[in-house]
């Protein structure tokens, strides 16, 4: 049998790793792991003007909005039942600081959500999930949004 003891969940503002931080939680739960929670964002341009107030006014209430959405996206009765650790790290390329997390916290398994891009932004974004899974040190559990039909346009 496979003992998953420490599960790692990069998520992002997207309903897709809201999704796959839930099931996170839930094998979690499952399997009696401690979870963590990792929001990953990039560096906050020092350039151009800042309308809206200084950098550090700007900073600060994205960083009290995230904490509030971090907390929000586990339920309370599974949060409750789970050791749950959140990290909020700055950072790219994004596949890298995953990936070094993971190691990091020498993790079981990462659950990450699978996100379907339409159109020419497939050609042109960065598939953080396939790159993870290539590259990450432990399994990788992706997640697929209820709503997101498959794909079924290759063979």
């Amino acid at each position: 049998m496979v003992t998953i003891q420490h599960i790692l969940a990069p998520v992002d503002s997207t309903k897709e790793a809201a999704e796959a931080v839930r099931y996170a939680a839930s094998l979690a739960q499952a399997h009696q792991a401690r979870l963590y929670v990792l929001y990953i964002k990039a560096p906050f341009p020092v350039h151009g003007r800042i309308v809206a107030g200084s950098l550090e006014d700007v900073q600060e209430r994205q960083a009290k909005k995230e904490q509030a959405e971090l907390y929000d996206l586990i339920p309370a009765r599974i949060r409750d039942s789970i050791t749950v650790k959140e990290f909020k790290v700055t950072g790219m390329p994004i596949t890298h600081v995953i990936v070094e997390k993971a190691r990091e916290l020498n993790v079981d398994v990462i659950v990450m959500p699978v996100y379907r891009r339409k159109g020419w932004v497939r050609f042109f974004k960065e598939n953080v999930t396939q790159q993870v899974i290539q590259k990450a040190p432990c399994s990788v559990f992706v997640v697929r949004s209820p709503q997101d039909p498959p794909d079924t346009s290759s063979p």
